[in-house]
């Protein structure tokens, strides 16, 4: 089979909009130009159910909101508008506080070729909350058109979770010609920073004068294991040709599925676990991490009856704010004043005393309630603080 391929202008995208507001939405877009010279903007957006206001309706809650974009030339001024009024309705109220639920649409009109910028807003008209972000819309030259599915629809967060399967939607149209390989399939490779993940030849498919190939990849795969992270995907006519066309998308995995992030969070149990405890839990096979990290913390939980382990999250809490606040010239958690501070919390008091020629800085923390003091010096004036005694 011959396969003709085109060369598309599309709008650069290489960041995603980034919204200013209080409410929270993700945004993506593709532009670009047919063989006629028309230019086509393609918006895919979603926003969580608990960003919107929900008002009981009849049977059940419904929702309100207003998207408006805004074209804008060189100088700055709107050469176009366009809105669109949108309604949800659900029959759960569980529904409306669910972090899965998402109200979400996909986009397609005409722009003129004067649109240098874009600005889309949107307001919940329920309630105070907007956002809005304004993003550029220059051309580059692309030879073919790379879209991100999840679950079968855009993915315009560009995220990918546990049980999720990364889908890459690649078009070519065969309107625009610019040679005839012969070939018959792409070559999708996926890559993380400098590592390779997996490349993977998918056939091409005609549907309407246009030609298709989707790449499917589970986030969880036993040969090809995705960690969290951000990712490269590029597509070829083969390996030795240039990409036709590249995409980025991010995975988030919970941390006792990312081999990575397991090691580092059972290191951060230094001051709760003994050696040995630590050592079994990092050669825990990934299928059963939960349930031995769950084993782990069941016992050290001060409140059962509730879904969070009241412990655990104020265990991490401490642990993030050492990393934080004792991370610049100091160990960050495995520094001496991490180690008090996760054991027994904030200080009631911190008396610091700065250098002086004959004196390192030093600092010391009280705790009325426990009758504790520890000190910690700057012995060399690097911003890391040794304990130097407690009592």
């Amino acid at each position: 089979m011959n396969s003709t391929f085109l060369i598309l202008t599309l709008l650069a995208r290489s960041l995603q909009p980034v919204f200013q507001g209080d409410l929270k939405m993700n945004l993506d877009y593709i532009a670009y130009c047919d063989a006629g010279d028309s230019t086509w903007l393609e918006l895919s957006y979603e926003i969580p159910f608990s960003a919107l206001a929900f008002v009981k309706e009849n049977t059940g809650f419904s929702a309100r909101y207003r998207l408006t974009l805004e074209l804008f030339d060189k100088s700055r001024d709107i050469i176009a508008a366009e809105v669109w009024e949108r309604k949800v309705r659900v029959s759960d109220y569980r529904l409306t506080t669910c972090r899965d639920s998402f109200a979400s649409e996909a986009l397609r009109l005409k722009i003129g070729p004067a649109a240098i910028t874009a600005r889309v807003t949107c307001a919940d008209l329920l309630s105070e909350r907007r956002a809005s972000a304004r993003f550029p819309l220059e051309r580059q030259a692309a030879a073919i058109l790379l879209r991100l599915l999840k679950s079968g629809k855009p993915n315009p967060s560009r995220t990918y979770g546990l049980n999720d399967t990364v889908a890459i939607l690649a078009e070519v149209r065969a309107d625009i010609r610019v040679n005839r390989t012969g070939n018959d399939s792409l070559l999708f490779t996926i890559k993380n920073g400098k590592r390779n993940v997996t490349g993977e030849m998918v056939g091409l498919s005609n549907s309407d004068s246009v030609q298709k190939a989707l790449f499917l990849l589970p986030v969880v795969d036993p040969l090809r294991q995705l960690n969290s992270g951000s990712y490269l995907a590029q597509v070829r006519l083969n390996r030795k040709e240039s990409p036709l066309g590249t995409i980025e998308f991010k995975v988030e995995l919970p941390f006792f599925y990312d081999d990575s992030l397991w090691g580092v969070r059972v290191d951060q149990l230094l001051y709760i676990a003994s050696y040995e405890e630590m050592r079994a839990l990092k050669r825990t096979p990934r299928e059963t991490r939960k349930q031995k990290w769950d084993e782990f913390w069941q016992d050290k939980d001060p409140n059962p009856s509730t879904e969070i382990n009241e412990r655990e999250e104020e265990y991490f809490e401490r642990i993030a704010y050492c990393d934080e606040h004792f991370g610049k010239g100091d160990r960050g958690y495995k520094s001496d004043r991490a180690k008090i501070y996760v054991t027994y919390g904030p200080p009631d008091q911190v008396e610091s005393r700065p250098f002086e020629v004959d004196r390192p800085a030093e600092e010391i923390w009280y705790y009325f309630q426990n009758n504790l003091t520890f000190i910690f010096i700057d012995r060399f004036g690097s911003g890391q603080f040794v304990l130097w005694t407690g009592r």
